[in-house]
């Protein structure tokens, strides 16, 4: 079986901007990197998935954990 967790960031707004570029995809991928770090049982899929927020609390991604 094939798993993939697929990440994405829209960066088209003022969070992004700038020199903040950088380090706001890198707060934002540490921040879910944290939130799922105990997350062991491969079949708890629904946890790894989310929405994802830039600092400014607005929607900008999502993450999509499938299996095929």
């Amino acid at each position: 079986m094939i798993m993939n967790l697929t990440i994405k960031i829209n960066t088209d707004n003022s969070a992004f901007a700038g020199e903040n570029l950088g380090s706001e995809v890198s707060r934002i991928l540490k921040s879910y990197a944290n939130a799922i770090e105990s997350v062991i049982d491969p079949d708890t899929s629904w946890e790894l998935e989310t929405k994802l927020r830039d600092i400014n609390g607005n929607t900008v991604g999502q993450v999509k954990f499938t299996a095929n």
